[in-house]
């Protein structure tokens, strides 16, 4: 039986991260390890609720100048991040947030796939496709715009171990697996990913762990404040997060 030799260097570096994001494609998702380094303490942001036993921070979304304009394609993305200084490994499940508005008026956020379908119902998803397909863009021009916040934003990215892989997984869609002109269907399952990886995902948060996630709320409604539950050891604190402007 003829043995195949294994690529070595920066060439199986790539088909290492193309074979996990494969995997991950078809495989239930597992959280990463919420210890994750290189994200911004939300303690840092100006609008961060500090008590003893966690920080809680929210930035709002913003467009990286490439690929689709999530505003324009009617989400309002807002990335919640969870500092726990505790013993504890407290939940926070995305269903019990809100999104809050002028007059208080509160709003639940999307789940990934009807957050996915107002992205493919809209105007601006369709534009972007054409642009993408007939003016033959590459793949690093179509997605991933989601974690260019929490890549380049945030103290150079998620950092070593799981997170980092999470982060160069996307960047491999868009730029390897995408480098030739990308098909509508293509195109498609690139914003889905972008959308589901960077999503927020109820997993226990380690004692001095970061975990961080979108939610997902309509565009347009002036949402300016998250309400965020945190339970834990069979009890539940309420918080009013307001949503900061992104760090660069």
């Amino acid at each position: 039986m003829k043995r195949l030799s294994c690529p070595t260097g920066p060439i199986k570096v790539l088909a290492v991260l193309v074979l996990c994001l494969a995997l991950a494609s078809c495989a239930t998702y597992t959280p990463p390890n919420p210890q994750i380094n290189g994200v911004v303490d939300p303690a840092m942001l100006p609008t961060a609720v500090r008590t003893a036993e966690w920080d809680i921070g929210a930035v709002r979304y913003a467009w990286s100048g490439k690929g689709i304009n999530y505003y324009e394609a009617g989400l309002f993305p807002a990335l919640l991040l969870v500092r726990n200084k505790s013993g504890y490994s407290p939940m926070v499940y995305a269903e019990e947030c809100r999104g809050i508005g002028p007059g208080g008026v509160e709003y639940p956020p999307y789940p990934v796939a009807a957050a996915a379908d107002v992205v493919f119902n809209s105007t601006a998803y369709k534009k972007s496709a054409e642009a993408a397909v007939v003016g033959g863009l590459t793949g690093g021009a179509v997605g991933a715009g989601l974690g260019a916040l929490i890549g380049s934003g945030f103290n150079g990215g998620w950092g070593a171990g799981p997170g980092a892989l999470i982060g160069a997984g996307v960047g491999i869609l868009g730029g390897a697996a995408l480098s030739q002109q990308p098909s509508m269907e293509q195109y498609r399952a690139t914003l889905y990913q972008d959308i589901a990886t960077y999503a927020w995902r109820a997993a226990p948060i380690a004692p001095m762990g970061l975990m961080p996630g979108y939610l997902y709320f309509p565009a347009n409604l002036g949402i300016h404040s998250l309400r965020v539950v945190v339970r834990y050891n069979n009890l539940a604190q309420t918080y009013i997060v307001p949503i900061s402007n992104p760090v660069w």
